[in-house]
Order: structure tokens, then C-alpha cells, then sequence
């Protein structure tokens, strides 16, 4: 699956052994691409994933560069968790871990999702304001928090709004089961 990263970010990945594409040629996942940044809360290195489509974002809090060197499988532990934290049934979570295998990232990047991306780090920031430890905050409610709030995208009308935890499980719900195919 095809994560677009910030410049920032791509530095960080390429120091823990990952290519970074000129471009965005890949063929998108099923579940579509996404967008990543790295920020620092509390002297940790927090990534912040957001879905272009949906806008449901993750936060890995806490990365370590050990941990950034085995990225796939934390995003797909906090994508899994999240989704059944926020009470997914547990085949649209399964869909979604199974729509991909490896993240393979570009520095192609969207200004209109990049600008969602900027609104989430701040609020997962915010949870910190109170004098919170950003290492005491529960990762899988973190992440949840943040899908679970309205977006709106370039495009929509002032008025208009997406709430990402609605839409991904409308995309999940149109995509295949692990063992079905695309009619």
C-alpha cells in the first residue's frame, strides 16, 4: 500500500532501510492510499497516518527507530486495533488488514490531505495540553478520538462534512472479503 510522506518523514525512513519513490506510479491498494507525517510531542517521534478518501487517521506514538524499521507491522496492529476499539465487526477489520501486505511510500503528496494531516497532529497534541504524558495516552483510543470527529475536503461545500470512522467502513463494506472476489 502506497503512504505518501513528507519530506521530514521520508529522511526518518530512509535512515531505517525503506526506498522512497520519485512518484506515485504503484497500483493503489484496494483500500487506497494514504498520507504520513512525523512530529515530535514530548521528545517522542509520533507518525500520523490519514486515509486520502475517508480521512481516518492513526497515531503511532512513541516510534522508536527500531520500531519505524518494522513500520508495516505497526500500522496494521493500530489499523486492526482502532477499527475494533471503534466496534467495526471484526471481517470489515480483517478486509482492511488483508488489503494489503507491504507499505511502500512516495513524497507525492496532496496539500488538501496534508492539511487534514496538520489538524490531527494538532489534536493528538491537544491531548497532551492538560499536562498528560503523550506515553500514557492509549494509542488505540488516540487513534479513535481522531476518526471520530468531521472533515471536510477541498471540494465539499462549506457546510458539508465526512466523519472518517463512517466513511472507511462504508469503503470496507464495498470491498471484497479476504476469500471473495470482485464480481
Amino acid at each position: 500500500m502506497r503512504i505518501h510522506v513528507t519530506n521530514k518523514l521520508a529522511e526518518k525512513l530512509k535512515k531505517a532501510g525503506f526506498e522512497i519513490a520519485d512518484s506515485a506510479e504503484e497500483q493503489p491498494s484496494a483500500l487506497g492510499d494514504w498520507h504520513a507525517n512525523i512530529t515530535t510531542i514530548q521528545r517522542r517521534q509520533c507518525l500520523v497516518f490519514t486515509h486520502d478518501q475517508t480521512r481516518y487517521s492513526l497515531a503511532l506514538i512513541g516510534m522508536t527507530q527500531k520500531e519505524i524499521k518494522e513500520l508495516t507491522y505497526w500500522f496494521s496492529d493500530m489499523l486492526a486495533n482502532t477499527m475494533l476499539k471503534q466496534g467495526y465487526p471484526v471481517e470489515l477489520m480483517e478486509r482492511a488488514v488483508s488489503s494489503f501486505s507491504e507499505l511502500s511510500f512516495d513524497t507525492q503528496c496532496s496539500r488538501s490531505v496534508q492539511g487534514t494531516l496538520r489538524n490531527m497532529i494538532w489534536d493528538l497534541e491537544s491531548f497532551t495540553w492538560g499536562g498528560t504524558e503523550i506515553t500514557d495516552l492509549a494509542p488505540y483510543s488516540i487513534s479513535a478520538s481522531l476518526c471520530e470527529r468531521p472533515c471536510s475536503i477541498k471540494g465539499m461545500r462549506e457546510l458539508d462534512c465526512l466523519w472518517p470512522t463512517e466513511e472507511m467502513q462504508k469503503l470496507l463494506e464495498q470491498l471484497p472479503g479476504p476469500h471473495e472476489t470482485l464480481h
